[in-house]
């Protein structure tokens, strides 16, 4: 039982360190791009583009269809008359690789994964 236990907790820190890695790594492919510019962490009026909150609320458990958005093959859910002013930055997330779709991703939804 003890040896359960002790698998469980160990799986379970293993796990919370790749959710780590993913948010730190989504946070530096974020930044990289200069998303910060338009994509504040709360909802904030001088905004350009959605804040990172209001991205989570509507993303959050459809990573995929973020994920779609940021490779330029699904259309925006976040108020899409904008969407203008978002799709040349797009080009910059057209050719990232795989995992770092899944990171962006894992770190725009993230505001809610800890709530």
């Amino acid at each position: 039982m003890k040896k359960v236990m002790l698998l469980t907790i160990l799986l379970g820190m293993i796990a919370n360190a790749q959710d780590m890695d993913l948010t730190k790594r989504g946070e530096q492919i974020f930044k990289k791009y200069n998303c910060n510019i338009c994509h504040a962490p709360k909802d904030d009026a001088a905004s350009v583009g959605p804040s990172l909150e209001t991205i989570a609320i509507h993303y959050l458990g459809n990573e995929r269809k973020l994920i779609d958005f940021l490779k330029g093959d699904s259309p925006p859910i976040i108020d899409p008359s904008r969407f203008g002013i978002m799709k040349p930055q797009l080009y910059k997330t057209k050719h990232m690789y795989e995992e770092d779709y899944r990171a962006l991703a894992y770190y725009l939804t993230s505001v809610h994964k800890n709530q």
